[in-house]
């Protein structure tokens, strides 16, 4: 996939594409980019995502939204969905300044060359939110492009989206968030030294240095740990270690049946369902029959779900 950045000129062929931030790359999502990429096939077009960071959110209003996948990581998963193009802007102030008319004819057109756009339903764009998918239609019939207006995306009753989904992981409601990301969540970074308190207990762990800016709430995960290209059975807990009397939020995992030195090197984490919540105990030998009864348990579900 060809990675455009803040593109000064126009591009030198024609596209469809769906335009948004497109976090976590989830269900709702891959429903897009399917009909992106089957539009482009059949118009002869090139497939193309449009994305802006920051997130408009966090120019326009100040918020802060904590991202499902970091940046990079995601136009990775947009590219393994067979998008062929990747355009992204830096979102400013002065972009979001742009009325929806000239975004439309100065980026869409003018700059991209669109020729067809999937946008769902509940679509806006430009200052005060004017665009939307009925303005899109009525404009693009004047500049010679198609709007695909894409309803959402039901799991069960559930309308997936990425908000609903950074709920779901911020509650540690893990299982439910993966079956709307159709993946299982995941955490990757680089491997540094700790305390080597597991160790001294008897479980060595792993601790992970990540970038990414959601993690799943506080507790004691069943999870999959993939080192060397291979995966292995892991229990994973996020906290703050209560029973050594420490604040600092850390990422630890145990991977079972697994001894070699991986410092340094990088590790994904893909958490599969929380077990319990993170507990503070009256002695260590307290936390480490608690610690062999999680190992049990998580063996059981991962041996289940294989």
């Amino acid at each position: 996939m060809k990675l455009i950045q803040d593109p000064d000129k126009p591009l030198d062929f024609e596209i469809s594409a769906a335009i948004g931030n497109f976090d976590g790359v989830h269900r709702g999502h891959k429903e897009i980019l399917l009909r992106v990429k089957e539009n482009a096939s059949r118009n002869g077009l090139k497939s193309c995502v449009i994305s802006f960071y920051p997130h408009p959110q966090k120019v326009i209003r100040g918020t802060n939204i904590p991202l499902i996948v970091p940046l990079e990581e995601r136009f990775s998963m947009i590219e393994k969905e067979g998008i062929e193009i990747a355009v992204c802007f830096n979102f400013t102030r002065e972009m979001s300044k742009m009325t929806a008319s000239e975004f439309v004819s100065e980026i869409l057109v003018g700059l991209l060359k669109i020729k067809n756009i999937a946008v769902g339903p509940d679509f806006s764009f430009g200052k005060g939110r004017e665009g939307n998918a009925t303005f899109l239609k009525e404009i693009g019939e004047r500049l010679n492009f198609n709007v695909d207006v894409i309803g959402p995306v039901y799991y069960g009753d559930t309308v997936v989206s990425s908000t609903v989904i950074r709920n779901l992981i911020s509650e540690g409601e893990i299982d439910k968030a993966n079956k709307l990301l159709d993946y299982q969540f995941y955490l990757r970074g680089e491997i540094v030294e700790g305390e080597r308190r597991g160790r001294a207990l008897g479980f060595p762990t792993i601790n992970l240095s990540t970038n990414w800016e959601i993690l799943p709430k506080a507790g004691v995960y069943a999870t999959l740990t993939e080192l060397f290209g291979k995966k292995y059975n892991s229990i994973t807990n996020i906290g703050v270690r209560p029973t050594f009397g420490e604040n600092r939020l850390l990422v630890e995992t145990h991977i079972m049946d697994f001894d070699q030195d991986v410092y340094g090197r990088e590790a994904m984490v893909e958490f599969v369902v929380r077990i319990r919540d993170e507990k503070k105990f009256g002695s260590v030998d307290q936390l480490v029959e608690q610690i062999k009864r999680d190992i049990d348990q998580v063996r059981k579900i991962l041996n289940e779900k294989s």
